[in-house]
């Protein structure tokens, strides 16, 4: 059976998900933590590095997690009270970035994507289709020593923007945010609840780079960018590229130009 982890760093960001779950505090050392027989919720405490540590300590217990859906507020160049997950988790100090596997719009209706950067203190400087945490890109450097992009997902409710920036906000506001998260969360579970699509695609994607790599030479450096760009345009665009296509192409540098050019014309708007 799935186990899912949802995972937030505030306790107001946790309160409606432990009611509506059931879940209670379990003993964990050095963790704060509750469950069920099918969630596990950490609060992993405000900053990547706490997050980081606690994400990785936790999964390092518990092997059996099958997924991970980080959740919280941010701030975005959007209104208040919008649900957005995350096609793209980028750390702003390092520039090291994920891209979480998308499930089908039948699954989560049409929320909104956007990219979500990591920053080591609050942001001011609101751009158009980003959000603002702190927590994301240390959630996601832990989950990826356990887990592949197709089992991290990243789901923010916009709690500030330029009209009502950050210095205005009540921390006491999150709880009644983080509402509007709690289906979008609760579809993003139930998805792997019942199903072993993120598994599947993951095993698509890399028989796809193999069968490639069979055709066309790469050296260890190109089989890296493949793996990347694979990546990227499955997560975009919801399937593998176009295998004999690929196979045709003379060069690892023709193959790499031919993806980069899908990517460059691929929507980043989930269910547009």
């Amino acid at each position: 059976m799935s186990l899912v982890c949802i995972i937030t760093a505030l306790p107001a960001e946790s309160r409606i998900f432990i009611d509506a779950l059931k879940l209670r505090h379990v003993q964990m050392r050095g963790l704060r933590l509750y469950a069920s027989e099918q969630y596990l919720l950490l609060q992993t405490g405000l900053g990547k590095l706490r997050a980081a540590t606690a994400t990785g300590a936790l999964l390092h217990a518990r092997p059996d997690i099958t997924a991970v859906i980080n959740t919280g507020i941010a701030g975005a160049a959007a209104d208040l009270g919008s649900v957005f997950l995350a096609h793209q988790v980028v750390d702003a100090a390092t520039g090291v970035q994920w891209f979480p596997h998308l499930p089908p719009q039948r699954q989560v209706g049409r929320v909104p994507t956007a990219r979500l950067l990591t920053v080591d203190q609050p942001a001011s400087e609101y751009r158009e289709g980003t959000l603002f945490d702190m927590e994301a890109s240390g959630i996601f450097m832990a989950a990826s020593n356990w887990l592949s992009n197709d089992s991290m997902h990243s789901v923010k409710v916009v709690s500030d923007n330029a009209k009502q920036p950050l210095t205005a906000f009540e921390p006491a506001q999150a709880n009644a945010l983080m509402q509007a998260c709690l289906p979008v969360v609760m579809q993003l579970a139930d998805w792997h609840h019942q199903s072993e699509k993120g598994e599947a695609n993951t095993q698509s994607r890399d028989a796809c780079c193999d069968a490639i790599h069979a055709k066309v030479r790469h050296t260890v450096s190109d089989r890296h960018q493949l793996d990347r760009l694979v990546q990227q345009y499955t997560t975009l665009l919801g399937q593998v590229p176009d295998l004999a296509t690929l196979q045709q192409l003379s060069s690892a540098s023709d193959v790499r130009k031919h993806l980069q050019n899908a990517l460059q014309k691929a929507p980043l708007t989930y269910g547009s």
